[in-house]
């Protein structure tokens, strides 16, 4: 009988410890991934803790004494789980200091040195094609960037090649598939850079302070034949099967035919999750800077300009190219000492950056006939951006 109150207890407080314990493994696991734990990991392991030991212990002990009936068999049977819980944690934490050791040391094996160097040993030169994967329109990420700087001459965007249906084809450039061109983008300059079609991109290029050039963009489709494929940790399909985890990859593959062959690559990260971090954090960019040997870096040189010279950037790309003043805006506020509100410009500047405003945003045009709320829902961030900059004297001179 004794035995039989004894066994009662356990089982009631193994049932509702283990309960607790296994949905609390479960929430915690679906709420927060492999790389999110590596990232936030340090700063909540201490409110997790505290809570813990706070909520959810006193919360098992008063559910498991609730379950009991009160007898002291019943009880000391109870308490006994923890006990064993304790030596199962312990047990578990040793396999698995055992299994994370193991996997740093596969991982560390398998990582070459080069893969932590930022640079290239024998840069490739310009790339005759650049060939990205993704929904990358060449308003954002590398694509505008290379193209300014000369890194590549044409951006090729990958993508499903025609009349393929989703259960024949595999949607990975590294798996020998014929490699499909949606897309390319070249840089142009001149009268093709003056027209409101949608083909020629200038948003990406004027707000990091480039002027005078515009991207073309080409939707003619073709099979890729002879290439350079850059892919990051945006996509699986870079990651090696022991690579670095939760931080940056990116990696270069030479595409000829169907031969897809690896050339170069850069990582950082941690040697498994729970494993200690290795390698220099950067950016796609500087990857593929270090592989063309580019030292031209004109968005670099465009950032160090003071505002009157950004002024004068954006003025003197009047006539060359479509001047978007929303991105003009977004290139002046991120001067160096922008929250400075008592910036002063000369009439001189005052006067160029007026009519660079008033020629992106005419009243005599397609959309201001189609739309009498056009020109003024085009100036609308230039001046929301003079009245927070400028103080109100230099902002009343700059409206119109």
């Amino acid at each position: 009988m004794q035995f039989e109150k004894f066994f009662f207890g356990f089982t009631k407080s193994l049932f509702i410890s283990g309960s607790i314990l296994l949905l609390l493994w479960a929430v915690i696991g679906g709420l927060m991934s492999g790389q999110a734990f590596v990232i936030l990991g340090p700063f909540i392991m201490g409110p997790m803790i505290i809570g813990f030991w706070l909520i959810i212990v006193p919360m098992t002990l008063f559910l498991t004494f609730a379950a009991t009936d009160r007898s002291g068999t019943e009880i000391l049977g109870a308490l006994a789980v923890y006990p064993v819980l304790v030596a199962a944690l312990f047990g578990y934490r040793a396999v698995e200091k055992a299994r994370v050791q193991n996997d740093i040391e596969i991982a560390r094996t398998a990582l070459d040195s080069k893969y932590l160097q930022r640079k290239i040993d024998s840069p490739v030169g310009a790339i005759k094609t650049l060939a990205l994967f993704g929904n990358d329109i060449c308003t954002r990420d590398i694509c505008a960037i290379a193209l300014a700087d000369g890194m590549a001459e044409r951006v090729a965007i990958l993508g499903r090649p025609p009349r393929t249906g989703a259960s024949r084809y595999e949607d990975n450039p590294l798996k020998g598939e014929p490699l499909w061109v949606e897309r390319t983008y070249r840089i142009a300059k001149g009268e093709a850079c003056l027209s409101l079609d949608s083909k020629y991109q200038v948003y990406r290029l004027q707000n990091v302070g480039l002027f005078g050039i515009c991207i073309e963009r080409s939707d003619q489709p073709f099979a890729l034949e002879d290439a350079l494929l850059i892919l990051d940790d945006e996509t699986s399909y870079v990651n090696r099967p022991n690579g670095l985890k939760g931080g940056d990859v990116s990696a270069a593959y030479e595409i000829k035919g169907r031969i897809v062959h690896e050339i170069a690559r850069w990582e950082a990260g941690a040697l498994s999750w729970k494993g200690p971090r290795v390698g220099e954090r950067f950016e796609t960019i500087d990857f593929l800077r270090a592989l063309t040997g580019s030292s031209h870096d004109a968005v670099d040189d465009a950032a160090k300009l003071t505002l009157p010279e950004r002024i004068d950037a954006a003025y003197a790309g009047i006539g060359k190219t479509r001047i978007d003043l929303a991105s003009v805006v977004e290139y002046l506020r991120s001067t160096p000492g922008q929250n400075d509100r008592k910036a002063e410009l000369d009439k001189e500047r005052v006067s160029r950056l007026r009519a660079t405003a008033e020629k992106s945003c005419p009243t005599k045009s397609k959309e201001a006939s189609k739309n009498p709320n056009y020109v003024e829902q085009c100036l609308g961030s230039y001046k929301r951006f003079v009245d927070w900059y400028f103080d109100a004297a230099t902002a009343a001179t700059l409206k119109f």
